[in-house]
């Protein structure tokens, strides 16, 4: 299942194997050993790879028919994201998690 998506994300983000290879810091050739089944990619390229195209890691799995549902798992963002967080006060920490609680509660 996961070779398939991976070529069809590919494909229709105009990406050959080579610049995916590049991007993930692989060769072509595990690209394409990827989409033939041949291998599967490690957890942390999994991510990557989501990423890269905007979809979940779920969806790429094969777990998730909805490639919209994305995660942001951008270790570098989340990683400023706690440094920003880490600054407010804890009134104003508690204050951010019942907003984005409310938020997801809502949709």
């Amino acid at each position: 299942m996961f070779s398939k998506i991976l070529k069809t994300m590919r494909k229709e983000n105009d990406t050959t194997q080579v610049e995916l290879a590049e991007k993930l810091g692989v060769k072509q050739s595990t690209v394409s050993s990827w989409e033939i089944g041949r291998s599967r990619p490690t957890f942390e390229q999994v991510i990557e790879i989501s990423n890269i195209f905007g979809c979940s890691t779920d969806y790429l799995l094969g777990k998730s028919d909805n490639d919209n549902n994305y995660v942001y798992t951008d270790n570098k963002t989340l990683q400023n994201f706690y440094v920003d967080f880490s600054k407010l006060s804890k009134t104003e920490q508690q204050f951010l998690v019942k907003a984005v609680k409310a938020y997801v509660e809502q949709k």
